[in-house]
């Protein structure tokens, strides 16, 4: 669910946004140097500001994560709490302009939605330990391309995640075409989803 999530934010915010992505920070870096190098100063400055809220959104829940965990009291849908609250704020500025905000608003929320992108990575990788992302795919693809070729072995989940974060992007701008003031329902109703299906979980284990 996140990783399809993750698909249908940055296709949403690519298309809607600004023309960048929320959570590909290698795409939106070189764009931010295409800006520096004079080519298209807007969109260099749009990039750049996706990163540092992405950052800023992956310092946050890192920080509030790693917090909890050596408290004793971790809790592996906080993270993803944090995240759905940002993405429904961005559902309901979308709604409120009737899906044709001003530029700075459009900007707003791009930096909104690519904090909750980093917000959940890093969530991911300190609260559950996982070492697979959801968001970006570069080293997880090249990791599973080695292996193939190194060590004769397919790296099913790999090969999973990718083509569930393309088909994540695919039905976000489908219904970008269809409706497109519905669009950041769809991330933001899968994120809900995974919250509830984790804390539920959680609340299910037995106590040690």
């Amino acid at each position: 669910m996140l990783t399809f999530s993750a698909g249908a934010v940055n296709a949403w915010g690519f298309l809607s946004l600004g023309g960048v992505f929320t959570s590909v920070v290698t795409a939106n870096s070189a764009l931010t140097g295409v800006g520096l190098g004079g080519g298209d100063p807007t969109l260099g400055a749009l990039a750049a500001l996706a990163v540092l809220c992405y950052v800023l959104g992956a310092a946050g829940a890192a920080w509030a994560t790693g917090r909890a965990r050596r408290g004793g009291r971790l809790h592996p849908s906080g993270f993803l709490l944090l995240e759905l609250l940002l993405l429904w704020a961005v559902v309901g500025w979308w709604l409120a302009v009737h899906g044709d905000p001003s530029g700075p608003e459009r900007t707003a929320m791009l930096g909104t939605v690519a904090a909750a992108m980093g917000c959940q990575n890093a969530g991911v990788r300190v609260a559950m330990g996982a070492q697979v992302p959801t968001a970006y795919l570069t080293g997880l693809l090249t990791g599973a391309v080695a292996e193939a070729v190194t060590a004769r072995r397919i790296q099913w989940p790999a090969l999973v995640t990718t083509a569930l974060l393309i088909l994540g992007a695919a039905a976000a701008t489908l219904l970008e075409r269809l409706l497109p003031g519905a669009t950041p329902l769809l991330p933001a109703l899968l994120v809900t989803a995974a919250w509830l299906n984790t804390h539920a979980r959680a609340g299910t284990r037995p106590k040690p």
